[in-house]
């Protein structure tokens, strides 16, 4: 066989190799790119709730802080912690010795203005003679003043007829001139006695407005020798004590704390933080249960007696106070405790239930569902207002509130449903869409109120482009199963 003959076969036999091998690559090619492998899970039928979880801690329903309005030192104490104390009994004692003084001081100065007061009624009274005497004067002084001008004229009419000498006249002229000037000076006398009897009308206001100083000094200095003696507000139960015998409290702008008594230990509450997300859910009628960590294997029980309206912002975090009522009879729960709340806002008994991720998944290459069908959001639900009957907490003395006037929030409608899809494989054994209507979920589960499903149906709740949502559901149910096309 010559080289050229060689050549020939060995050229076409190259092409068929590149051909096959191109072919080979293609349909690998193709076959990675078809195959996908998804993720199922099993529709359940059972029970489902729909649950707030909360934490909160636990606290009396009325905690009192006794305080001191006065300084001194301690001088006897009558209570101790958990000391079981009525209203009006006596728990501590200040010494008294410098509000005693106190006390002394305002009531010598009470008696020097008593008798300021009566220095001034002394001079009214002098000075009412005074006026009684001047008046008289100046009627004494108008007649003196009348005769002498009736005598200048008498001795006026007898000159001009020559009956009477000119030194008759002019007699008479001085005497009614020197009437005139003292009738004028009993006037001045008089207003002068009517000016001093006004200044001693404001000297005498004066003095009873500083008996009135006095007396009012002397009613505070007693009420501070009262407050010497330190008594319980309310009934109820001594939970600290800051003070001890011997030391001594100041009272500046603040009263410092010597007491705290709770009212009622067997009626508490727990204070519970809810985020916004979900303070829309919660009505009085939820069912409420908690655990704290020194009774991890006992379920307490509570009723909401309030949800507040005032927000409190944290990082940004926006959360509401929600108030339970907690019977407390043998005193197993302290005030303090850390409570981790299970708020049931939602219950079913058997229902059909399909994986949150099923509702989430969606085709590749399509776009993922709203955001609303996605969480189970309920659109139904609605809640009104109303004032009236509920959870009342007991009161202290001195709350006057009315607790029916408070604002109240009613149950929300039983009707909470919204659409939603998931899918399926179809008899080509390809992905297939189901149309739902969706209730209540538990964050895992979400209600089946309606749709073409049934129970140990599988649904797709992920696939090979998306691991981060199939490893996740094989974590939180255990059953994922994997189908490949």
């Amino acid at each position: 066989m010559t080289k050229r003959t060689v050549i020939k076969i060995t050229i076409p036999l190259f092409l068929i190799i590149v051909v096959v091998a191109a072919m080979a690559a293609l349909r690998v090619r193709s076959s990675m790119t078809t195959s996908t492998e998804y993720f199922t899970a099993t529709i359940e039928e059972g029970p489902l709730q729909k649950v707030i979880n909360a934490t909160g801690s636990v606290q009396t329903v009325v905690t009192v802080p006794v305080g001191s309005q006065v300084s001194g030192q301690v001088q006897e104490l009558f209570a101790d912690f958990n000391s079981v104390v009525k209203r009006g009994q006596l728990l501590a004692k200040l010494d008294p010795r410098n509000l005693e003084s106190a006390v002394a001081n305002s009531k010598a100065q009470l008696a020097a203005a008593q008798a300021r007061l009566r220095s001034a009624e002394a001079e009214v009274r002098t000075h009412a003679a005074n006026l009684n005497s001047s008046r008289a004067n100046l009627e004494g002084a108008r007649v003196t003043r009348d005769n002498a001008k009736l005598q200048l004229d008498r001795a006026s009419q007898l000159n001009q007829r020559g009956l009477q000498a000119a030194n008759d006249l002019d007699t008479a002229k001085a005497n009614y001139d020197t009437a005139v000037a003292r009738y004028e000076q009993a006037v001045a006398s008089l207003e002068q006695v009517d000016a001093q009897n006004a200044t001693t009308e404001a000297q005498i206001a004066q003095a009873k407005a500083g008996l009135q100083q006095a007396e009012a000094d002397l009613d505070r200095a007693q009420v501070n020798l009262e407050y010497a003696n330190i008594f319980s507000p309310v009934d109820g139960i001594v939970i600290s004590r800051d003070v001890d015998v011997g030391q001594t409290i100041a009272a500046s702008m603040s009263a410092p704390i010597l007491f705290n008594i709770a009212t009622d230990l067997s009626q508490m509450q727990v204070k519970a933080s809810v985020d916004e997300a979900d303070i829309g859910s919660i009505s009085e009628d939820a069912k409420v249960t908690f655990t704290v960590d020194a009774y991890p294997n006992t379920v307490f029980e509570g009723k909401i007696a309030e949800i507040r309206l005032n927000p409190q912002t944290v990082q940004n975090v926006v959360t509401y106070s929600v108030i339970l009522s907690i019977q407390n009879r043998d005193l197993r729960l302290k005030p303090g405790m850390t409570a981790s709340i299970k708020i049931t806002v939602a219950e079913r008994k058997s229902v059909l239930k399909v994986p949150n991720a099923a509702i989430r998944y969606h085709l590749p290459g399509t776009p993922a569902p709203s955001f609303g069908a996605t969480l189970g959001f309920e659109e139904g639900s609605k809640a009104i207002a109303r004032p009236g009957a509920g959870i009342s907490l007991p009161q202290a003395p001195g709350q006057k509130w009315n607790p029916e006037e408070k604002l109240r929030f009613a149950t929300f409608d039983e009707v909470q449903s919204h659409p939603g899809r998931v899918f399926v494989f179809g008899l080509d054994k390809k992905p297939a869409e189901k149309s739902l209507m969706l209730g209540i979920s538990d964050g895992a589960m979400t209600e089946v109120i309606s749709g073409d499903l049934k129970a140990n149906d599988e649904v797709i709740v992920g696939d090979g482009t998306q691991v981060d949502t199939s490893n996740q559901v094989n974590v939180q149910r255990g059953q994922g199963q994997r189908r490949g096309f």
